[in-house]
């Protein structure tokens, strides 16, 4: 084992590491909207539904106003009927009391619809607001939480650019020279494995010969396409870097 080389593949660990923390560090606000998205979106429909109840309610208080008038109208039409002398103005009478009934029977209907509506919405408004009272206390908490990962994503950071630190203080001047070269020019990659003669960070071949070499572990390389330190991932030397650091 290329001790050196085991240095890189521990750092290129710990930066994998950190970068996956500070996704998701920065994916936290995210998170927390799209909690605060969904809660808004229950409520709004709990609210729609409240108000389909109160529309009902004063919908149920107006055919009962209406009906109270008819009921007025249907009183002194029958008053009315037995006072006038004219025939003519007799079946008129009476015709207008037969419309006032059946105006007074379908608002009655409706008033025994609109009333079997209210206590369906009534129970669901209810339902509903026992279920957002729940949701809004899963907000707060799930909130809670989401922050409280975000403060431990800051404490393990810390950890890990303490542990960086260390690691680089065992590594040569050069090679930490090119490390930090590569990983400015590469994207925060500086070191790749080589499975099956493939690069797995740029993908392409490496020479077979090159791959021998890399194989016999007995100098670093560096892949001939992306330039990136490179090492053999079946090389039981490099395959458990992460044991190095417990807890992280």
């Amino acid at each position: 084992m290329l001790e050196q080389l085991r240095h890189l593949v521990e750092l290129q660990f710990l930066m994998d590491k950190k970068a996956g923390l500070i996704r998701s560090r920065d994916e936290a606000p995210l998170c927390i909207a799209e909690l605060e998205g969904e809660f808004a979106q229950f409520e709004s429909e709990s609210l729609l539904k409240k108000t389909e109840y109160d529309n009902a309610v004063k919908t149920r208080r107006t055919l009962e106003h209406e009906v109270k008038d008819l009921e007025s109208r249907l009183a002194r039409s029958k008053t009315r009927s037995g006072e006038v002398k004219d025939n003519r103005e007799y079946k008129a009478v009476l015709k207008e009391i037969k419309d006032l009934e059946r105006s007074i029977s379908s608002k009655e209907d409706q008033i025994l619809n609109c009333m079997e509506t209210i206590e369906r919405l009534e129970t669901e408004v209810k339902e509903l607001a026992k279920e957002m009272e729940k949701r809004r206390e899963k907000l707060v908490a799930d909130k809670e939480q989401v922050n409280l990962q975000g403060l431990q994503v800051n404490d393990r950071l810390a950890k890990l650019e303490m542990l960086q630190g260390k690691v680089r203080a065992k590594l040569d001047e050069a090679i930490m020279k090119r490390y930090d070269f590569l990983l400015e020019k590469q994207g925060d990659i500086a070191i790749a494995a080589v499975q099956n003669g493939i690069c797995q960070v740029c993908h392409l071949n490496i020479p077979p010969q090159k791959f021998i070499e890399l194989q016999r572990d007995e100098t670093i390389h560096a892949c001939p396409h992306c330039q990136r330190f490179v090492y053999w991932a079946e090389s039981e030397a490099y395959l458990n870097c992460e044991d190095e650091f417990p807890g992280i």
